[in-house]
């Protein structure tokens, strides 16, 4: 199990795995399975924030919806608040979702266009608090003011607001019932940049009033460089590597995570670097038979990980990765100045 320095765990996951079937041809016996989530573990803690990088079909939307209850596991379990959330009555159901919500991606999709934003702020309180009218409309004036709206904003439809603004009106949803943890789905990928850094420190300064634990999670390293306590890095449905923020991208050992920040752009244009070259492409997910998913890609492969998949291990300063050669990975890739 993955610890941190915090002691209270909030969200246990233990060897998560989840396999699609695919359509069966008729020469086969069984039919392929894509494993988009191959056997993944991970803990948070109460308010802190883990962030998980990863490239498009590593896997990172599908442990989200395994966490939700959204899909369900082919295999593992997942703990929150000291209980399966995979075993629970309906009633249990209903009480854990008040302590664990979600931001999505894309806020357009997740509100609905026929409700004014009071009500969509305020219809978690209609399932889960006894409240009046009343007091449900002073929760919705806090709410948007909470995330930066206005009253002026209680009655305007979804359409009528920004991408940034639906991002906060999701936000105000999600913190309506106070949870424990918050799973964001690449919540600022689909805006702006100086969108991006206020809807980033918005959530930081919504952690420290209300003290909830973040999953966030984002293709940009820097959003969750500024955003994360610690960071997971996902490639082909597994974690390559974990470590706390500051360790991670001082330190990388995985040469996955060393290709992902070392080709960050340079701030200026004048910061020349060096561009690290992760050539290839990503490994197929069907029914992978061993070895590390990596090795068709990595410059340093050995024959023993074309053979044997890595485990994620700790070296003793709470640092995991899953390679077998973690000090050839300290040396360069291929690489060409920008």
């Amino acid at each position: 199990m993955l610890n941190s320095d915090k002691t209270e765990p909030l969200l246990v996951v233990e060897q998560l795995q989840k396999h699609f079937p695919l359509k069966k041809k008729w020469r086969e016996k069984h039919p392929p399975l894509l494993k988009a989530v191959d056997g993944v573990s991970l803990t948070i803690y109460r308010g802190e924030t883990l962030g998980i990088v990863g490239e498009s079909g590593s896997g990172k939307s599908t442990l989200a919806k395994l966490i939700l209850r959204l899909l369900e596991p082919t295999g593992g379990k997942v703990y929150f608040q000291g209980k399966n959330l995979h075993t629970q009555t309906a009633s249990e159901q209903r009480q854990s979702s008040k302590h664990l919500q979600a931001v999505f991606q894309d806020p357009y999709s997740s509100l609905n266009p026929r409700m004014r934003a009071k009500d969509l702020v305020t219809e978690p309180l209609l399932i889960h608090e006894n409240l009046t009218n009343q007091e449900r409309a002073e929760r919705a004036v806090e709410l948007l003011e909470e995330v930066g709206l206005g009253t002026h904003h209680l009655n305007r439809y979804p359409h009528q607001f920004s991408g940034g603004q639906r991002q906060r009106l999701s936000i105000a949803r999600a913190l309506a019932l106070k949870p424990d943890l918050i799973i964001c789905d690449e919540p600022v990928s689909a805006l702006d940049v100086s969108i991006q850094a206020q809807i980033l420190n918005l959530l930081k300064k919504l952690q420290q009033d209300y003290g909830m634990a973040y999953l966030f999670i984002a293709h940009g390293l820097p959003a969750v460089k500024h955003i994360s306590d610690r960071v997971a890095i996902m490639y082909a449905g597994r974690i390559v590597e974990l470590a706390d923020q500051d360790t991670l991208f001082s330190n990388p050992k995985h040469p996955y995570t060393q290709g992902l920040l070392q080709a960050v752009p340079p701030s200026h244009p004048r910061d020349r670097k060096k561009h690290v070259l992760v050539k290839g492409e990503p490994p197929s997910m069907l029914q992978q038979k061993g070895g590390c998913s990596f090795y068709t890609r990595c410059p340093y492969g050995q024959p023993m990980c074309l053979e044997k998949t890595p485990d994620l291990i700790e070296d003793g300063t709470r640092h995991y990765h899953a390679c077998f050669y973690p000090n050839d990975s300290n040396t360069q890739y291929e690489e060409e100045t920008l």
